[in-house]
């Protein structure tokens, strides 16, 4: 019964890593979308910026380019923190995988210790059935010996009775 427990306990665990790890891959999937947005929203940027230096004073104001340099640093900035948490997700998914694979792997030997338990279960049984069996064939035996012991202890008490008639008999035959 331990051993049922131990599979019901690893398998639900099981189904919770899945369901963690469906849920952080999308989660990836989401980031990785979201950080080529960035990363394209930057090279635009990048690319305003340079045209604005190359246009020099043509352009719009000084002020203008501050605040583009200045959204264009805050968007790397952004993009540099996303990455980050990309990389970091990415090495829990993995931790989280070798758990995954960990459980599994105590998962399956649970189940081989359940399936030998199982086997030797049955093995006892039948050792059981086969004992009760022997038991059976012993008693029915014993209860025949009992029978012809029976038997012979009755033709024993008449061979004495008739032998101790006859021994009366004689007596008397000698005796007078």
């Amino acid at each position: 019964m331990n051993l049922e427990a131990e599979l019901f306990s690893l398998q639900d665990s099981n189904s919770k890593l899945v369901a963690a790890l469906h849920e952080a891959n999308a989660n990836v999937e989401q980031w990785k979308k979201q950080l080529a947005a960035y990363q394209e929203e930057t090279e635009r940027l990048r690319e305003q910026v340079a045209d604005l230096e190359a246009h020099g004073g043509h352009g719009p104001s000084d002020l203008l380019k501050d605040e583009l340099t200045q959204s264009l640093g805050e968007l790397e900035a952004l993009l540099k923190a996303k990455d980050k948490a990309l990389f970091q997700e990415i090495h829990i998914l993995q931790s989280k995988k070798t758990e995954y694979h960990d459980i599994e792997h105590d998962r399956d030997q649970a189940i081989h210790r359940l399936q030998e338990m199982e086997m030797r279960n049955a093995e006892l049984e039948r050792r059981v059935q086969n004992s009760e069996q022997s038991l059976s064939n012993s008693l029915d035996e014993r209860d025949r010996m009992d029978g012809e012991v029976q038997r012979a202890i009755e033709i024993l008490d008449i061979k004495i009775f008739d032998l101790n008639d006859l021994r009366q008999s004689l007596f008397k035959l000698i005796s007078k």
